[in-house]
């Protein structure tokens, strides 16, 4: 897609981009932040990512589950630094990742928003604790409880056990 630089662009961080330093750190400072639900879909830690120590969170479409994250307001260029982080052969030597866009509810309303996945391999990878805590202080910055922690914690346990398994 092509945006005009002052366009306002939403991307939705489920990940370790959900933790608000380490993502001012790669993009710089958004335009706004807020709590955001895609609907439709799971969190899923898979494959390992090289630079994270251990399993990077991904999204699969599953019927009636949902995944809590970040929806933060960026510039096209922040959106360019996105990709480039994103599919920087040296921190992931997988190339199955992709920019989707997808709805997201927010108090707001329903947003369309950019986020970046994998395919589903059905694979495991347990994620390193460093990874883990950018997404869970991610979460609690955004204001959520501790249902939605569980859920990721839930989601990091499991990719523990099939690994092990």
């Amino acid at each position: 897609m092509d945006y005009e630089s002052n366009e306002s662009i939403f991307y939705f961080a489920y990940g370790s981009n959900a933790d608000p330093e380490r993502f001012k750190a790669r993009v710089g400072p958004w335009r706004s932040r807020r709590r955001a639900r895609l609907q439709g879909y799971r969190l899923r830690f898979a494959r390992m990512v090289q630079s994270e120590g251990g399993g990077g969170a991904v999204v699969d479409k599953s019927l009636g589950a949902h995944v809590d994250g970040v929806l933060f307001e960026i510039t096209s260029e922040q959106l360019t630094s996105m990709d480039r982080e994103e599919f920087d052969p040296s921190r992931d030597v997988e190339t199955t990742g992709k920019r989707i866009c997808e709805t997201v509810e927010t108090a707001e309303g329903r947003i369309e928003s950019e986020l970046y996945t994998v395919d589903d391999d059905g694979g495991f990878s347990a994620p390193s604790g460093a990874y883990l805590g950018h997404i869970l202080r991610g979460l609690e910055a955004t204001g959520y409880d501790e249902d939605a922690l569980a859920a990721v914690r839930a989601a990091a346990e499991e990719a523990a056990k099939a690994g092990t398994g």
